[in-house]
């Protein structure tokens, strides 16, 4: 082989390899030149989207607005009780759902959040559990509402509201009661909420017109019964302790039988002075 030839062929070479460069590195300079303005492109929307009025929502107005269909309307103002969340965020926001749950939690009103979906472009679909009064405690003639979580709703009334459903007043609480959306742990609290609950699960109130739950002998002792049921025209019903055991009471579902039983053959209680239903044979006392 000649020097010429292998020159021209290395020559030929250096060409092509110069060439292929040449054309690879201004691909390569337009795709990196194409990355950089898709990543500014990408940042002036993302920009856009997190501030744009178009898509932010004003957190201060979330609050809730519509009362359960139970509610009076003594407590209309209370549900529009708002949340400490303020400021805009935008629905774009990662942290919005975990905010917007944090605000409606933060609601006295609000046992539980269910869910939170957005709506394109800056609204916001809140489904939340409602607390609903179990009980209505009295002390010094006003009137505090307790769910079944012994948790205090908000506000405090002169008149017990009125409701499509029975609320029965607990009577003898000794402790003052929490701030709203607080869990209110007091042992007459917790045994008038729990026999009431018992009561109005099995519709007792349909058959006799509860007055009041008188709690204020709870955690006292001795032979007297330590929760009454006052129903109407001043019968006394003898509940018992709130917890049976190691006392030779019966458990709650059989104390129901037992008053159930009472009511069969006693209609309303009419006639009737006090009944006792927390031993196997209940105790029924006549009017003379």
């Amino acid at each position: 082989m000649s020097k010429d030839t292998a020159g021209d062929r290395a020559r030929a070479a250096g060409t092509a390899a110069a060439g292929f460069a040449q054309r690879w590195g201004f691909s390569f300079s337009v795709a990196a030149l194409g990355l950089i303005l898709l990543v500014l492109i990408h940042r002036s929307v993302y920009a856009y989207l997190m501030v744009g009025d178009d898509y932010t929502i004003d957190l201060a107005t979330l609050r809730v607005a519509d009362r359960p269909e139970w509610a009076g309307d003594a407590l209309v103002s209370e549900f529009h009780t708002r949340g400490p969340l303020t400021g805009k965020m935008s629905i774009f926001d990662p942290d919005l759902v975990e905010n917007v749950s944090a605000h409606y939690a933060a609601n006295p009103w609000v046992a539980r959040v269910l869910s939170v979906e957005k709506e394109f472009p800056n609204k916001l679909r809140v489904k939340v559990e409602m607390r609903k009064p179990l009980v209505a405690v009295e002390q010094r003639g006003r009137f505090v509402l307790v769910d079944r979580d012994r948790v205090r709703i908000p506000g405090e009334y002169a008149q017990l509201p009125r409701f499509n459903f029975s609320v029965p007043k607990v009577i003898g609480v000794k402790s003052a009661p929490p701030e709203a959306g607080k869990r209110w742990d007091d042992p007459g609290v917790d045994a008038g909420a729990g026999v009431a609950a018992a009561l109005l699960d099995n519709r007792i109130d349909r058959q006799i017109a509860i007055a009041a739950l008188d709690v204020s002998r709870v955690g006292k002792g001795g032979r007297e019964s330590e929760i009454v049921i006052l129903a109407e025209d001043n019968v006394a019903i003898e509940w018992g302790r709130p917890a049976a055991a190691g006392h030779g009471e019966l458990p709650v579902d059989e104390k129901i039988l037992n008053l159930k039983g009472v009511l069969m053959s006693q209609p309303r209680l009419r006639g009737v002075v006090r009944v006792k239903v927390q031993f196997d044979d209940p105790v029924v006392i006549t009017r003379r």
